[in-house]
């Protein structure tokens, strides 16, 4: 398949050398560029925006008018999955990327480096995408709507990206077997298994996930699960 990419900036040299940077790194990971919509501002971009039209969108931060984040919230909106990346010269907006369940962070100017591991990074996000996680009932979900789950007396709640919480009867032993073969989910206290995918950011002793609950993380693993972080 091939990728429907926007890339936003306000200058037209930008927008060229990002177009050009991103062909062969993103073919070498199997990931093929399809059509490329450059845009001048995040109002022109909204103004042609809808849910499903883009793959994949670039987004300068520091733009003329509306901002690259106040962009990319208008745009959370309205599509939940398009993947974004924010493009800036200056990581000051790093927690807001988070937040906003950015794909990427690429500094200016741009690195063939940096180029190379976003694409390695798109491509193993995507893989996750098509990935399915089974639980311990038999239910199917995708592995990218995977938030966290916690244990509360013989049954687990499954916390999901925009879907209501399964209440599955089992154990946190049986679950942990269950989900922690998947890359990314990780237990980080007791009773609770958290999708590193799913972490808008780390916030002192706890994870802030992207459905807005906080997961307190156990001191005696705390080291352990920064780096897995």
């Amino acid at each position: 398949m091939d990728l429907r990419i926007a890339i936003t900036d306000d200058l037209n040299s930008e927008r060229e050398k990002l177009s050009s940077a991103i062909i062969a790194p993103f073919s070498k990971v199997g990931l093929n560029v399809g059509n490329i919509d450059e845009y001048t501002s995040g109002e022109e971009l909204l103004r042609q925006f809808s849910a499903g039209r883009y793959d994949l969108i670039f987004l300068d931060i520091y733009m003329g008018g509306m901002s690259g984040v106040e962009t990319a919230k208008r745009i959370r909106a309205i599509d939940k999955n398009v993947m974004l990346v924010f493009v800036t010269t200056s990581n000051e907006f790093a927690s807001e990327s988070y937040a906003l369940r950015a794909n990427f962070y690429l500094l200016k100017p741009i690195r063939s480096d940096s180029v190379r591991q976003l694409a390695e990074t798109l491509a193993q996000q995507m893989q996750n995408r098509r990935s399915v996680a089974a639980l311990p009932d038999g239910t199917v979900i995708p592995l990218s709507s995977l938030v966290y789950t916690s244990c509360s007396g013989h049954y687990v709640n499954v916390y999901l990206v925009g879907s209501e919480p399964l209440k599955i009867r089992t154990t946190h032993k049986i679950m942990e077997e269950s989900l922690s073969k998947y890359e990314g989910v990780i237990s980080c206290n007791k009773g609770v298994l958290v999708s590193l995918a799913n972490v808008a950011r780390l916030d002192g002793e706890n994870f802030l996930m992207i459905n807005g609950d906080t997961v307190p993380i156990s001191r005696r693993k705390m080291t352990q699960i920064k780096n897995d972080y």
